[in-house]
């Protein structure tokens, strides 16, 4: 393909997609509503999908009554209403935050606010607990490296076949090698 020819195509695909984006405010302030009302009623026959998403006549019809009642002069509140009265407050993708319905708004926050709180204290509380300077994780028992090396020889004399030998734990502090310790 040319070069010539790209580059019309490339300007009329930017052309085309420049006059095909519309700024929101451009959009009439009833179509805007009407959108915004269709996007917070449900679809009574698609589960889950709102008459603005759904492609059921059903849908349709309600799509195109919202906008006649926004023509004469009605609320957003009373299209809401209208349609409950109808079909039910399920109707309504968003519960009314009034009545027995204000607990769906409170109980969620509160759970997420008492989580993290649990979640702090058990942390704060597992980090007060852990030995991080403590060699030893049984409180009251400090033994030197030295200790701990015998300790550890002893056991592996008592559970090993004896002629082994077992390396020792303590590092020398003048030059970080570890010892060998024999039975």
């Amino acid at each position: 393909m040319p070069v010539k020819l790209k580059n019309w195509i490339c300007l009329l695909w930017i052309i085309t997609l420049g006059i095909s984006c519309t700024r929101y405010e451009d959009v009439p302030l009833l179509e805007r509503r009407a959108q915004g009302i269709n996007q917070s009623i449900m679809c009574p026959t698609c589960p889950g999908e709102s008459i603005d998403q759904s492609q059921n006549p059903l849908a349709a019809q309600m799509r195109k009554i919202v906008l006649e009642k926004l023509e004469d002069g009605w609320t957003n509140e009373q299209i809401d209403d209208f349609f409950v009265e109808r079909y039910g407050p399920s109707v309504l993708l968003e519960p009314p935050r009034q009545g027995f319905n204000i607990i769906v708004w409170i109980v969620p926050p509160v759970i997420i606010i008492v989580a993290g709180l649990v979640l702090f204290l058990v942390l704060r509380g597992m980090s007060r607990l852990s030995p991080v300077h403590n060699r030893s994780t049984i409180p009251g028992l400090n033994l030197t490296r030295h200790e701990l090396a015998d300790y550890f020889r002893r056991i592996e004399n008592a559970f090993g076949d004896g002629e082994k030998d077992v390396q020792n734990l303590d590092m020398n502090h003048s030059n970080g090698d570890k010892k060998e310790v024999e039975n």
